[in-house]
């Protein structure tokens, strides 16, 4: 059943376009499920605050094919990819914008250290037995940002002409 799941390259030239949402939901060890259910809750309880779950998961039906598609494209050599890291970095860049103020300044300048710290030194940043693929971490931060980027601008009261 995981193999029909996972976000494989070949899968998805085919056409199974499920594999687009469905690899985020796998994990390869239980260390890695266990830090991302961990992040999951933490990021779900973030946005249940700020009243923002309900948008967050409407988003994420986005978030997860724009990550997927971006992953294979920017990767070529990536055959396949299981895990809700890339997803969970989309979450917090998103909250972050949606919060606004000092927090979301202090909060996206550590985010953008720590992403520059896993390209940088990605065999330091490793929490598993398996690798983990650190451009999905990247990749999720940027489509994040820019599935919130309009409502910040709409709270900022800029207006498209």
């Amino acid at each position: 059943m995981a193999d029909a799941l996972l976000l494989e390259r070949d899968g998805v030239l085919d056409g199974q376009l499920w594999r687009l949402w469905s690899g985020h939901l796998l994990h390869l060890d239980a260390l890695h499920a266990a830090i991302n259910i961990a992040a999951l809750a933490i990021l779900s309880f973030i946005a249940a605050r700020m009243r923002q779950l309900g948008p967050l998961l409407l988003s994420s039906l986005w978030m997860m094919p724009l990550l997927s598609a971006s992953l294979l494209l920017l990767s070529p050599g990536l055959q396949w990819y299981a895990g809700l890291s890339g997803l969970l970095h989309a979450w917090a860049a998103w909250l972050l914008l949606r919060h606004g103020g000092v927090a979301m300044w202090a909060g996206l300048a550590l985010l953008a250290a720590k992403l520059a710290w896993e390209q940088l030194a990605p065999a330091a940043a490793e929490t598993s037995a398996f690798p983990v693929i650190h451009l999905a971490h990247l990749i999720g931060a940027g489509v994040g940002l820019a599935l919130a980027w309009p409502q910040r601008l709409r709270s900022l009261g800029v207006r498209r002409s």
